[in-house]
């Protein structure tokens, strides 16, 4: 996890963490469980395949993701982008 910028998660939460990456002009994807002692093995090779199963596919085909991402936002809905 990245010292300058450390992710909380709560008892059971898996997370995908996209930070860009100025020295490589990219993005590097780290992937997170938590705890990792108190999940049980079937929910945590479910979150620990979709996770990397995410991340595999941002990073060889970036530009479909990109695709299904602009798809979901313009469903005829409001389009907003959430910031964190």
């Amino acid at each position: 996890m990245s010292e300058k910028n450390p992710v909380d998660l709560n008892p059971g939460d898996s997370a995908v963490v996209v930070r860009h990456d100025n020295d490589n002009e990219g993005f590097g994807i780290e992937i997170y469980h938590h705890p990792l002692d108190n999940m049980d093995e079937e929910d945590l090779i479910f979150y620990t395949l979709l996770t990397r199963g995410m991340a595999f596919q941002a990073t060889i085909d970036t530009e479909t993701v990109l695709e299904f991402g602009e798809e979901s936002l313009t469903d005829d809905k409001d389009i907003s982008i959430t910031e964190h």
